[in-house]
């Protein structure tokens, strides 16, 4: 297990992959905002590596979660561990053709794009927290990295939204990247 992610954590610093890609401004780190223009590379320039974090804040502590993917002419690969007290998982890399990798980045996309509307319950000190990053391209290497923050409030129904139908990307994301880990892990 230990060589697994000492192999994870050379293919993501090859890749570029790491908080300090992130610009620094002040001493703190400054995300873009989510747009069709910085995330075309996920869909156009192969190979992809993605990374997404997403810890839970709360009153018992939170969780750390990481869920892994690359994308490659040849296939894909994820893997990750998910930290939900009820169904943790953990995945070592595990293959995927190429098409279900593109699938999963087309939904971490389609989760990063949507426009987000505001929670029932705002102003929650517990918080979802979704940091996503990413590398792309062969020739020239693009990287990214995007952070959304979503109070934990009520119960959402696997797509990011609420019981009242409001979305939230951090939700939405962790979502997605929760969903791939478990189909990938049976």
């Amino acid at each position: 297990m230990r060589r697994v992610f000492q192999r994870l954590t050379v293919v993501f610093a090859v890749a570029g992959l790491s908080a300090a890609q992130a610009t620094a401004v002040g001493g703190v780190f400054e995300y873009e905002e989510p747009s069709e223009a910085l995330l075309r590379c996920l869909s156009e320039d192969l190979p992809v590596a993605v990374k997404v974090d997403y810890p839970v804040s709360d009153c018992d502590g939170g969780s750390q979660s990481t869920f892994y993917l690359k994308v490659t002419q040849s296939g894909a690969e994820v893997s990750g561990r998910g930290d939900d007290r009820f169904e943790p998982v953990k995945l070592s890399p595990r293959k995927l053709s190429r098409a279900e990798g593109e699938r999963i980045l087309q939904a971490l996309t389609r989760a990063m794009l949507r426009g987000e509307t505001d929670l029932s319950c705002s102003g929650k000190s517990a918080n979802y927290i979704t940091i996503v990053e990413w590398a792309c391209g062969a020739v020239e290497t693009k990287r990214g990295i995007v952070e959304f923050r979503a109070p934990i409030c009520s119960l959402h129904d696997g797509d990011g939204t609420d019981a009242m139908g409001s979305y939230a990307r951090a939700i939405g994301v962790r979502d997605v990247a929760v969903k791939a880990l478990r189909q990938a892990h049976r």
